[in-house]
C-alpha cells in the first residue's frame, strides 16, 4: 500500500493486486462468485463501490461490506473472493 493514499486509490490497488491473483490460479474477475469487503470506515462504502463497479462491471458477484474498527497498517481496505475456474 502507498502510505496516505485516498480509499479510491487503495481500493485499486487492492482489485489489481486480487485480479492477479485469480488469473495466476488459472481462473478470471468473470468467475469470482462473492467478494468479502473490509474496511475500516463505511462512509468510504460510495467511494470503494464506485471503484468496484470498473473492476466488475456485469453481472458482479456476490459482496459484503464489513466495517472493522481498525488493524495494524497503513491502508483501510481488504478484499478477498472466492472463484470458480
Amino acid at each position: 500500500m502507498i502510505e496516505g493514499a485516498s480509499i479510491e486509490r487503495q481500493t485499486e490497488l487492492v482489485l489489481q493486486q486480487l485480479k492477479m491473483c485469480v488469473e495466476a490460479a488459472g481462473s478470471s474477475l468473470e468467475n469470482v462468485l462473492k467478494c468479502n469487503v473490509y474496511c475500516t470506515s463505511v462512509e468510504k462504502f460510495a467511494a470503494v463501490n464506485e471503484v468496484y463497479a470498473k473492476f466488475f462491471p456485469v453481472d458482479p458477484p456476490a459482496r459484503i461490506f464489513i466495517n472493522v474498527p481498525a488493524w495494524p497498517g497503513p491502508f483501510d481496505i481488504e478484499i478477498d473472493c472466492v472463484a470458480t475456474r
